[in-house]
């Protein structure tokens, strides 16, 4: 299909406008909402017609949960052609190498809010701290922080750091923790 065919629909409708521009990285269909404002499930179906016209891809579609959209080469050249329309800036993203199942996993709720938190060794107690001024909304206990840093530590997204005189391990994340964060972090920032 070409953009000549695919562009006075979605020129047709504000959300689909907005859904095309906020598309910086990919992202979960909550995060595009988030970015959007558009409610999750108006996003979900928007998401759905796009994909039908082909405009965007999922990146992981052997899940079920957290699943990862992307825009294809009819997408951008849309996207494009929407900011150039708007006189909005369009820069090309390219897509980090990076396992994408992975990401779509760190995405639920809690473990995004651990690894977006991990600024350099902490405890479990100090991370809960942090959410506790930063994010007042997340209900979340030390127990399960506790429990999420051990499934980030088999993930290799976390190491614990033994400090001289402290009892408690202190956690931080490793390379590939800081590039998910990295990518948590921009997910985050409104359109």
């Amino acid at each position: 299909m070409k953009t000549t065919h695919v562009y006075p629909w979605i020129k047709h409708e504000k959300h689909r406008r907005d859904f095309l521009v906020a598309i910086t990285q990919p992202l979960t269909a909550r995060q595009i909402a988030r970015k959007t404002g558009i409610p999750v499930d108006t996003g979900s179906h928007l998401i759905a017609q796009c994909s039908a016209k082909g405009l965007v891809t999922c990146l992981n579609p052997e899940q079920r949960n957290s699943r990862l959209y992307w825009l294809t080469s009819l997408g951008m050249a849309a996207k494009k052609q929407l900011c150039h329309d708007a006189n909005l800036p369009c820069k090309e993203y390219d897509l980090p190498d990076i396992n994408w199942s992975l990401y779509g996993w760190v995405c639920f709720n809690h473990r995004s809010a651990v690894i977006r938190t991990l600024s350099g060794p902490m405890q479990s107690s100090e991370i809960k701290r942090v959410l506790r001024i930063h994010q007042s909304s997340i209900k979340i206990s030390a127990n399960n922080i506790r429990d999420i840093i051990k499934l980030l530590i088999s993930k290799n997204i976390v190491r614990p750091m033994k400090v001289k005189r402290k009892a408690h391990p202190r956690y931080e994340l490793t390379e590939l923790g800081i590039q998910l964060q990295q990518l948590l972090r921009q997910a985050q920032v409104g359109g």
